[in-house]
């Protein structure tokens, strides 16, 4: 970081260089936990469907519509062991496309009543999301 300030500053002198570090710092000390409600299959593409998604946790779901979609990692939290894998799109509640949290991701088979467990989750989770959209619940954020 410190290489990328005096370079800034050598094309930029007058300029003040603020540096906004919250993924870099905090990121690995959250977790975003969701519940299944539903299990769909669509064209042979299997779906979760979680009780939170976008509007709890925006920056997993692809910041409205992100160029490049990267899956946070991620497991199914009940059924973290064991053999029994499959490909899935985990999405969220609402009504519209960009509600996926995990798009063609490897993990457990799940059912309704399992849970997600989202990693890297400890910066713009819920305060950058767009909590009561469409009237949905929000979520509750623990400190452990």
């Amino acid at each position: 970081m410190h290489l990328l300030v005096e370079r800034a500053k050598k094309f930029l002198p007058k300029a003040e260089i603020i540096l906004e570090l919250g993924r870099y710092l905090v990121a690995s000390a959250g977790n975003y936990v969701t519940k299944v409600v539903e299990r769909k299959t669509s064209h042979d593409v299997v779906f979760l469907v979680t009780d939170g998604g976008m509007n709890h946790h925006l920056s997993a779901s692809g910041n409205l519509g992100q160029l490049i979609r990267r899956n946070y990692p991620a497991i199914i939290g009940n059924k973290i062991e064991g053999t029994n894998r499959e490909i899935v799109n985990i999405v969220g509640p609402l009504c519209t496309p960009l509600d996926i949290l995990i798009h063609q991701g490897d993990v457990s088979v799940a059912n309704p009543g399992d849970l997600v467990v989202i990693f890297q989750s400890g910066a713009y989770g819920l305060s950058a999301s767009p909590n009561n959209f469409l009237s949905q619940t929000n979520s509750e954020e623990i400190l452990v």
